[in-house]
């Protein structure tokens, strides 16, 4: 009717280390569906098993351009069922829900989180599959417009991974090696390989000479053209 507002189903994104294809991502969407109508977008299932730093970066590299009021959920969890913290957090006008153990390190480190509550564990849910049984429906209820304090007890002092200084952080599907430096760099070594030439894109680089490049995320890169950095010796 004229006047109205115009509902819109909330936007979800998932990313885990289920692979592509698993029962157990479909099962968290019906999970999130049986409380609230959503759109779904899969960021990645595919980061290497048990690899929280790695799915820090790729949560925070896929979730920066989505628009306010989506939410995120992260699940790599290799304490599931354990003394870690099932959350949710609201940050950047947006909403992440996963374990307390350093996926949104990256998430938090480049923004302010405004609050995070820790999600109770219904003495009923599978133990080890707390991204159906606990994340899912937090997610769902947010979905719902329930507000976030009141899923949870508020709670401070999120885990972060520590640091790693310098490093490579993401090989993507062509080989290329994101690292976490800002540009501009010098000389960069990959195992016995130093790397000192730049340059603005792969049309503009040798072929076959490994270069650094700022890539898309404004971190500095390492390709090799029409090859594989991670490759090299």
């Amino acid at each position: 009717m004229e006047g109205d507002a115009l509902l819109v189903d909330p936007l979800v994104t998932l990313t885990s280390d289920f692979g592509t294809g698993s029962p157990y991502v479909a099962a968290m969407k019906a999970a999130i569906l049986a409380v609230c109508d959503a759109r779904f977008i899969d960021i990645s299932h595919e980061i290497p098993p048990f690899d929280v730093s790695a799915a820090s970066f790729v949560l925070w590299a896929g979730t920066q351009d989505f628009p306010p009021g989506t939410i995120h959920l992260g699940v790599v969890d290799p304490g599931v069922g354990g003394v870690r913290r099932p959350l949710a957090i609201q940050a950047r006008g947006n909403y992440y829900v996963g374990p307390d153990n350093g996926i949104f390190s990256l998430v938090l480190r480049r923004t302010r989180y405004l609050m995070a509550v820790e999600l109770p564990r219904p003495a009923s849910v599978s133990a080890t599959f707390e991204g159906r049984d606990v994340f899912a429906p937090a997610v769902g209820s947010l979905g719902r417009g329930q507000p976030l304090v009141g899923l949870g007890r508020q709670v401070e002092d999120l885990v972060e991974l520590a640091d790693p200084g310098p490093s490579v952080v993401w090989v993507d599907n062509f080989g290329n090696l994101v690292t976490n430096l800002a540009p501009p760099v010098g000389r960069l070594r990959v195992g016995e390989t130093v790397v000192e030439a730049s340059a603005r894109t792969y049309a503009d680089a040798p072929s076959g000479e490994p270069f650094w490049y700022v890539g898309s995320l404004g971190l500095v890169e390492i390709g090799v053209r029409e090859r594989r950095a991670d490759e090299l010796k």
